[in-house]
């Protein structure tokens, strides 16, 4: 078939269209209410798929708008992420300034709040202690005692890093079997 020398605004429109993820039917149906008044045929849906099929009129000019397309949205994604990396730079240290600030104020709370963030960002924060009692503990279900192994822990026991005493001794206590001595945040279980 042969190609079109030149391109009309109406199929630079389908070629928007298109790559916007219309359907054939929709730039159709765009292309009559905004077609040329002075044209008497109406497009129809198979004659814009006939446009973009592998042997149409418009097909690779098409995939080269496609292309050019796709490598101006890539850019601008780049030049969007790096403008949101310096602004989220900016901000975190305006933030740390304004932190570093609140710690010279003369209210003792505010000071306190500033020093808490601070090292709960440097150190992280502290972790929780959970404390259960001997009651409590008798009447957690087996899911609930086998949550309450440390991850580093049950993640050993399924890749048979204990030896068998060891890992029958944790699993017997799991199932509520045997009695032992296993610390959580130095909380003995």
């Amino acid at each position: 078939m042969a190609r079109i020398k030149h391109l009309s605004e109406y199929h630079k429109l389908a070629f928007e269209l298109k790559y916007k993820g219309n359907s054939y039917q929709s730039i159709a149906e765009t292309l009559n209410k905004k077609g040329s008044k002075s044209r008497t045929a109406k497009f129809t849906e198979q004659s814009v798929k006939d446009w973009f099929k592998e042997a149409g009129t418009l097909h690779e000019a098409y995939r080269m708008y496609e292309e050019e397309m796709d490598q101006i949205h890539t850019e601008t994604m780049a030049i969007v992420r790096r403008a949101g990396a310096r602004v989220r730079e900016q901000n975190f240290r305006l933030a740390n300034e304004m932190l570093v600030a609140l710690m010279g104020s003369s209210s003792d709370g505010v000071k306190l709040a500033a020093i808490k963030e601070i090292l709960d960002r440097v150190e992280g924060k502290p972790k929780e202690t959970i404390h259960v009692s001997e009651q409590e503990l008798a009447e957690l279900s087996h899911e609930d005692r086998w949550n309450l192994i440390p991850y580093e822990m049950r993640l050993r026991l399924s890749r048979d890093q204990y030896s068998k005493d060891v890992k029958e001794k944790v699993l017997g206590w799991v199932a509520k079997k045997d009695r032992i001595n296993i610390y959580v945040n130095d909380q003995r279980l």
